[in-house]
């Protein structure tokens, strides 16, 4: 079996990255006007005066700067990017690009995080894809590669790696070689109400056992200790991810994947994490009905932001959904703090769960090195500095100042960290994946046992590792 980089999960101290992706309906708009023939002749000549110094170059390779078309046309994209405040920072962009070139007109494209996935599929398949899309890297990025639909951006992406933290381009990064730039890129913490913690009198917790103290304690008050919207199955996955993390540490997932080490996906910490969460179910930790609610429409959010939740475990996208959807708890309610080490466990607070999002170019596009330029702007300083201060997402980007202590502390967390683990879902091959997403739905819907999941987990990985 060919082997996969680590190259994407390490990371150093002097590393400084943040937060993911959001979601949305499929709104289809176009983020400005038609140029006028001034304008177009006008950027037309500039773009001429570029071309013509680079021909004077003797280095002959194709920069950056690259002569782009002067003919009219539309570049369409497709992204995540579904809330008010971070739909702001990627119209933003867009628009910058389109006072540069007037002649580009970019179609912008909004999509819901899990129905994309599969609309992208099945636009792949048919031939339809779009010029720019979304990914979470990973093997879900790996099977569009292999299937010969993204463009190979690797020299390109080179000339301007300097403006990204290479942990962020590793991140989605396939055998070594770039296929995207990433636009978001960060930890997922335990978030929780500062205001139910201060009321009930509670420390920020460090192990997991003081965690189920301040969670029964939360319980025995009335409120709900952990939201969870889990229909779309990898909500739940997060926690499930992260117990088998503090359980056994790091190593048990990756001999598992790499087939080494005598590594198994029945391994004790995988069983280990399925028990602990059933036994939170029982306690009655989350909401009632939570394997029926979906996360993308808000529902465990709102619980939260309500007072009704204490905690919820999310990815690093929660902090522009709050900023966006209750502007007053981000401001004065929000806390974050890493998930608690288990007492004896092999895995340490230094090793995080996290991951991102970039954009990659169709291998059908017409206009590629139009489109890379337009990625490049989409994901850019001034992008990552409009991200942070608008949305509170921080990109893979440098020079991006932090505006407040919440994501000066994600951005500390990403930096205190030895090592981040992509999400399961998205560094397994897809079908993998998808399996691991809907075991983990069964165990905390009790329709299966962490034993029988495991077992499931493995079997599938003799299918498609072993080869």
């Amino acid at each position: 079996m060919k082997k996969r980089s680590l190259g994407a999960l390490l990371l150093t101290a002097s590393m400084v990255m943040g937060t993911l992706a959001g979601c949305s309906g499929g709104a289809e708009e176009t983020t400005a006007a038609a140029t006028t023939a001034a304008a177009t002749e006008a950027a037309a000549e500039e773009t001429e005066a570029a071309a013509d110094t680079e021909a004077a170059d003797a280095s002959g390779e194709e920069g950056a700067s690259a002569e782009l078309t002067k003919d009219e046309i539309t570049l369409t994209v497709w992204h995540i990017a579904i809330d008010e405040k971070r739909h702001q920072t990627v119209t933003n962009a867009m628009n910058r690009f389109m006072e540069k070139y007037p002649n580009i007109k970019v179609v912008d494209v909004v999509n819901e995080n899990d129905p994309y996935k599969t609309k992208l599929s099945t636009a792949m398949a048919a031939g339809e894809e779009p010029d720019i899309f979304v990914s979470w890297g990973g093997g879900w990025l790996e099977n569009f590669i292999n299937e010969g639909k993204v463009l190979d951006i690797d020299e390109w992406v080179k000339e301007v790696e300097d403006e990204y933290y290479p942990s962020a381009l590793s991140l989605f990064q396939v055998n070594g070689k770039n296929y995207s730039l990433p636009y978001s890129c960060g930890p997922t913490p335990v978030y929780y109400n500062k205001q139910i913690y201060a009321d009930l009198g509670l420390e920020v917790p460090t192990t997991l056992a003081e965690f189920e103290a301040n969670c029964d304690k939360i319980k025995e008050a009335g409120i709900t200790p952990l939201a969870l919207a889990n229909s779309s199955q990898w909500p739940g996955a997060l926690t499930f991810t992260y117990l088998s993390m503090r359980k056994g540490g790091v190593q048990p997932f990756l001999d598992a994947y790499h087939r080494e080490n005598g590594g198994t996906f029945e391994d004790e910490s995988f069983i280990w994490a399925g028990q602990k969460i059933q036994e939170w179910v029982d306690k009655g930790y989350y909401p009632e009905g939570f394997n029926g609610m979906n996360y993308d429409t808000g529902s465990s959010r709102m619980l939260f932001y309500s007072g009704q939740a204490a905690h919820i475990v999310q990815t690093n996208g929660m902090f522009s959904n709050c900023a966006s959807e209750s502007p007053d708890f981000y401001e004065n309610n929000l806390g974050i703090f890493n998930f608690p080490v288990v007492e004896g466990g092999a895995g340490t607070e230094k090793e995080i769960l996290g991951g991102g999002n970039a954009y990659s170019i169709s291998a059908s596009c017409p206009y590629p090195r139009e489109a890379f330029e337009l990625i490049h702007m989409l994901t850019d300083k001034e992008f990552g500095q409009d991200s942070v201060d608008i949305a509170g997402v921080i990109t893979g980007c440098k020079g991006v100042t932090m505006p407040n202590e919440l994501t000066q502390q994600a951005d500390d967390m990403i930096q205190n960290a030895d090592y981040i683990q992509n999400f399961y879902d998205q560094f397994l091959p897809t079908e993998m994946g998808a399996l691991h997403k809907q075991t983990t739905y069964d165990i905390f819907g009790k329709t299966t046992t962490p034993e029988q999941a495991a077992a499931d987990m493995e079997a599938m990985a003799k299918e498609v590792l072993d080869k």
